[in-house]
């Protein structure tokens, strides 16, 4: 709805806190509507009197440009109909209530030929319930415009979301439009409508229909405007909630930060920040109020009398930062970074003990909270398959969001059309109607998750261009219009691009002074015979895994093996008892000759310790049998030579 007349205590009863919009009857004094027999017979059940609602509103702040525009186009010869279009929440429809307020209190600023208007606001809901007879909404829908042309009552319809008169799934709201197009043509009658940038589009699928109106957009008030308009609004909260709360100008001025770094990206100043002292007084009076019953319900008087005798509540900042992230994320909240914890789980990921130590250490820097993220952290693992990159995404996904990451095969989206089950169909085209879950679906209700791309090479380059605003700005536009916010997520992509290069480097494997890391500007240039710059450019670390070494390998082997065991142990301990602990040492060097596989990194090493353990108990429960020598080489190589995918 737009900035609200928080700040007039007047309006408390009449509009719930100055909420504005709907929510109660029209102006009794209307004519009533002759020739409708519907249960609506009078134009008062329709519409709703501006002027009379707001006339003691406080004046809108920063918007005398658009108020001016709005009001040259109103007393224009021709088309006085202006389209304010513009982001939810910005104050589309507060303008409207400064123009009826301005008209009502007979403001200089408002010229002779709209003195003496009346501003109406249009309810479509309210003009299409009950005709339900063939004829009935036609006959409505005329007599308003009879209403609305007639000179001697100056009437200026004002119509919210009046993209629904465009829908072209619901016949009804077309019709109306249909109807209003002679008059809006004629310039015989005045009206403001209201729309977002997005769903104005839908316009464009009427010309006659857009060409009637001149469009004004309404930009986002900056953060310093909207201190300025919280400070303004500030009486009609406190009016609200009966001086009950108290709010200091420190805490005031904090409110615009603390909902600019926890708001979501289709939120828009200064709705946000308003909607967030708004909740933040109401949780400050209910958590009184909840302290206060648990007291006597405890029976505790020295308590209850003490919260009894309390007169005014501070907002503090504490309570805004717990409101701002309840408001953003629901009941989602962000699990603790349990750094021993998280390391503890990363140590099976062997031989790149430097590449841990770094992603430690950019989670512990994005713990201190220091710089609010508006962006996601954005990572890409590179290196030859099989070396962790996949499993260190899991196990960080696991340990910080206590879930699986949201993981994209990114090889399902190599062609150019596979971005409609990212982002869902474009109107007009096949799915556009379906209501089937898309990937990002999730993050509505819970913001905190790891999004894994995995082998992020195999896609289209169209595919990457679509995450090119997600990394920067944190937000992803679906088809539909609607806005994703990424701002919380972590989101890695894994590849296998330039693994040639990253081989001859060996990191992580090697003491010798001389290897070295790849600096980023290396493994930059390494990428970007697969991916272009801008694409590159928009991940905060780009980290190269290295090749496993035998020797890392037999300890990869050998940590499946005890894993294996422990499994094992505790759901059938007397299999378990019959496999020796530790593997013996010619075995072991027998298993890795036989399964290691430098181009396939660890897979091997799992399959390697199953067959030895399968060896060790068939060899006990079946000793005439024939055995095959899976520990000892072929049996092993057997279940390995097929390439393995990441």
């Amino acid at each position: 709805m737009g900035l609200q007349n928080y700040s007039n205590p007047s309006d408390d009863d009449d509009t719930n806190g100055g909420m504005g919009g709907f929510g109660g009857p029209g102006s009794p004094g209307l004519p009533p509507m002759s020739g409708i027999t519907g249960a609506m017979t009078d134009i008062s059940d329709m519409l709703i009197d501006y002027n009379e609602r707001f006339k003691g509103a406080t004046p809108a702040l920063f918007r005398d440009a658009l108020i001016a525009q709005s009001i040259s186009v109103l007393i224009g010869k021709a088309k006085p109909n202006p389209l304010l279009v513009g982001p939810a929440g910005v104050g589309k429809t507060r303008i409207v209530e400064e123009i009826a307020r301005s008209i009502a209190v007979q403001s200089p600023l408002i010229p002779a030929q709209l003195a003496g208007s009346t501003v109406y606001e249009l309810p479509l809901s309210n003009l299409v319930a009950g005709a339900g007879v063939v004829g009935q909404l036609e006959e409505r829908v005329a007599a308003l415009v009879d209403f609305a042309t007639d000179k001697r009552n100056n009437a200026i319809l004002f119509i919210d979301e009046i993209h629904m008169l465009q829908d072209s799934h619901d016949p009804i709201y077309k019709k109306v439009a249909q109807i209003l197009k002679p008059a809006l043509a004629r310039g015989d009658m005045r009206l403001i409508g209201s729309t977002t940038m997005n769903e104005a589009k839908s316009f464009d699928d009427d010309p006659a229909f857009a060409r009637r109106f001149s469009r004004l957009v309404v930009d986002e008030l900056t953060r310093e405007q909207t201190i300025d308009v919280l400070f303004a609004a500030r009486g009609g909260f406190l009016s609200h909630y009966k001086n009950k709360v108290s709010v200091s100008d420190d805490v005031l001025t904090k409110v615009a930060v603390i909902a600019d770094e926890n708001s979501r990206a289709s939120t828009h100043r200064p709705d946000n920040a308003l909607t967030l002292l708004d909740r933040a007084m109401a949780d400050t009076v209910v958590a009184h109020s909840s302290a206060l019953a648990t007291a006597q319900a405890a029976n505790n008087a020295a308590v209850a009398t003490a919260l009894q005798s309390v007169t005014t509540l501070p907002l503090g900042e504490s309570k805004l930062r717990s409101v701002a992230v309840r408001l953003m994320t629901g009941m989602a909240t962000k699990e603790p970074f349990d750094e021993a914890r998280v390391l503890s789980k990363l140590d099976r990921i062997k031989g790149q003990d430097s590449i841990v130590t770094e992603l430690i250490d950019a989670l512990r820097r994005d713990d201190l909270g220091a710089f609010p993220r508006k962006r996601p952290m954005a990572w890409m693992f590179a290196g030859p398959s099989g070396v962790g990159k996949t499993e260190a995404s899991k196990i960080i996904a696991q340990e910080l969001t206590n879930q699986p990451p949201i993981i994209l095969n990114m090889g399902e989206y190599n062609m150019e059309h596979d971005a409609s089950r990212l982002i869902g169909s474009g109107p007009g085209y096949a799915g556009s109607e379906s209501s089937r879950e898309l990937p990002f679906d999730t993050l509505e209700s819970n913001p905190y998750r790891v999004i894994l791309l995995d082998e992020v090479e195999k896609a289209h380059r169209v595919i990457h261009r679509l995450f090119l605003t997600a990394l920067d700005e944190g937000w992803m536009r679906m088809a539909n219009g609607k806005v994703v916010d990424f701002s919380k997520t972590i989101i890695i992509a894994t590849t296998n691009a330039a693994r040639d290069s990253i081989s001859k480097n060996p990191v992580g494997f090697s003491t010798a002074p001389e290897r070295q890391p790849l600096t980023r500007q290396e493994l930059t240039k390494a990428l970007q015979e697969h991916f272009e710059p801008e694409f590159l450019g928009r991940f905060s670390k780009l980290i190269a895994f290295a090749p496993l070494s035998r020797d890392t390998f037999t300890d990869i082997l050998v940590a499946s093996y005890e894993r294996e065991l422990d499994r094992i142990a505790l759901s059938d301990p007397r299999t378990a008892a019959l496999v020796a602990r530790p593997i013996d040492v010619d075995v072991l060097e027998a298993a890795v000759t036989a399964s290691y596989l430098p181009d396939q990194g660890a897979r091997p090493a799992e399959q390697a310790a199953r067959t030895l353990i399968e060896d060790a108990v068939l060899a006990v429960r079946f000793p005439s049998a024939p055995t095959t020598p899976g520990s000892t080489g072929s049996g092993i190589a057997s279940d390995l030579e097929g390439p393995v995918d990441e």
